[in-house]
């Protein structure tokens, strides 16, 4: 599984990081349509916190980015 770092811009509300609305990587903006799914993986070992999101953007791609303890995020490609 390959994770490239990318760029996301999020809701600014009480809950900013939970919401991704849009997402930059190789030049290009993709602006997140509608969220597919959403999960928080937890890590007993390392008490780490990882959040995954599923996007659609407005141009049909579906994206998987996730949102690491340290708080960079990277796409899954």
């Amino acid at each position: 599984m390959t994770r490239r770092t990318v760029r996301v811009e999020c809701y600014a509300g009480g809950r900013a990081d939970e919401t991704p609305r849009r997402i930059s990587f190789e030049g290009r903006e993709h602006v997140v349509a509608r969220l597919l799914a959403e999960s928080v993986e937890e890590s007993l070992a390392a008490n780490q916190q990882t959040r995954r999101y599923k996007v659609l953007t407005d141009e049909g791609l579906v994206l998987e980015v996730v949102r690491s303890s340290d708080g960079a995020w990277r796409l899954v490609s």
